[in-house]
């Protein structure tokens, strides 16, 4: 479990980096690319949190099947 939320949040931190690099570079910026930008770090957030609450509930079940067998 701890691997795979480093995993994850490795996946991610590597996605919005690439994103604000696109962006950082020097050039000429494109009508509307920088809100394109700015939605598309706010999906793959979403997704991120979502992927991040289907690991915490992965292990919160596994919790439970622990102490019911104990």
């Amino acid at each position: 479990m701890h691997y795979d939320m480093l995993a994850l949040l490795d996946a991610h931190l590597a996605q919005l980096s690439a994103a604000r690099n696109q962006l950082a570079a020097t050039r000429r910026v494109a009508p509307g690319e920088r809100r394109t930008a700015a939605l598309y770090t706010i999906d793959i957030s979403e997704q991120y949190a979502l992927q991040a609450r289907g690991l915490l509930a992965d292990l919160d079940t596994d919790v439970c099947r622990t102490l019911v067998t104990q």
